[in-house]
């Protein structure tokens, strides 16, 4: 190509520029030393920690930006994953020694300034780890939690140090998703204020006794908590006619609730007393796990009762949920 052909293509480009095509340019673009601060600064925030520490040593103005990144830090997100051997994973870095994890959580930590979002994903049987780390979020003075978002593989675990996380940071806590039904009645308080709140009953295990589920609801109603938006999975979901569901829902001043289960609640046919009426609830969801999808809506069998008891809802949304 000749010399005047790459001149109207680089003027062409100039007109309509596209992602396809780089401008031709002839002199190397020289940046102060306030845009290499901010690329450092992002390319830190985006990166997994190890990378981040990594470009530390670059340059002088590299060290100084991810020291800046590191404070501008609002979430920590923690995943101990396990297949053949564990590995725990902190801001996206693997790590095989629990010390190690656990140091890499306190180093994030000490660096932030204001951390409000939690996220903890763990598949290994043991929660010692997991606790250790834990410990480090609840004493820190940097963490003050408006999220928190649990998910587990394992049913049967239940885990205290999170109730602790959450009763540490009741008063600044909007959300709180998929954690224990009884984690959260330990960590509920009269100064919880959610905007979304999300349970379910898998960290008593897949068949928790009967009267184990129903004390937890107690003792949130009994905590005084509020949260307008609630979502509870569990393998049955719960008889909406009941009194205790009834108390929990009415002290928490609920407003929309989403049911997910894999089979029909128990309802009590007759109840010997009269059945409540929840006004305040103007939304129900009640989601049914399935292998595949399936024409008939099996949970459609219950709607009268769902109705009669949440005279406000104007409409109730059956959906069903495959992988």
């Amino acid at each position: 190509m000749s010399t005047s052909a790459l001149v109207a293509k680089s003027e062409l480009l100039k007109l309509l520029p596209s992602c396809s095509y780089s401008i031709p340019t002839t002199t190397a673009a020289e940046l102060d030393v306030f845009s290499w601060s901010r690329i450092f600064e992002n390319v830190a925030s985006s990166v997994p920690l190890r990378q981040a520490l990594d470009l530390k040593t670059l340059h002088s103005e590299a060290y100084y930006a991810v020291n800046r990144a590191f404070r501008r830090v609002k979430k920590l997100k923690i995943e101990i994953l396990n297949d053949e051997t564990t590995v725990y994973f902190v801001q996206g870095s693997p790590a095989r020694n629990p010390k190690v994890a656990v140091e890499m959580v306190r180093f994030v930590l000490s660096k932030a300034r204001k951390l409000t979002h939690l996220e903890l994903y763990f598949e290994d049987t043991n929660l010692k780890v997991l606790n250790r780390m834990l410990d480090e979020v609840a004493k820190s003075e940097n963490v003050k939690l408006e999220s928190l978002k649990v998910k587990r593989r394992h049913a049967g675990q239940s885990v205290t140090k999170i109730g602790e996380i959450i009763r540490a940071n009741s008063s600044t806590l909007r959300e709180i998703t998929r954690v224990g039904i009884s984690e959260a009645s330990y960590g509920f308080s009269e100064k919880i204020r959610l905007e979304r709140f999300g349970c379910m009953s898998f960290d008593l295990g897949y068949q928790p006794t009967p009267h184990q589920v129903p004390l937890h609801m107690i003792r949130i109603t009994e905590s005084g908590a509020k949260f307008v938006n609630f979502s509870y999975t569990s393998f049955s979901g719960f008889d909406p006619s009941d009194e205790i569901v009834q108390n929990m829902l009415e002290s928490a001043e609920v407003q929309t609730l989403k049911l997910t289960m894999m089979d029909m609640p128990p309802i009590s046919q007759r109840p010997g007393y009269m059945i409540g009426k929840i006004r305040r609830v103007k939304r129900v969801e009640l989601v049914e796990i399935v292998a595949e999808p399936q024409r008939i809506h099996k949970l459609f069998g219950i709607r009268h009762v769902f109705e009669k008891v949440f005279p406000g809802c104007h409409d109730i949304l059956f959906l069903q949920q495959w992988e």
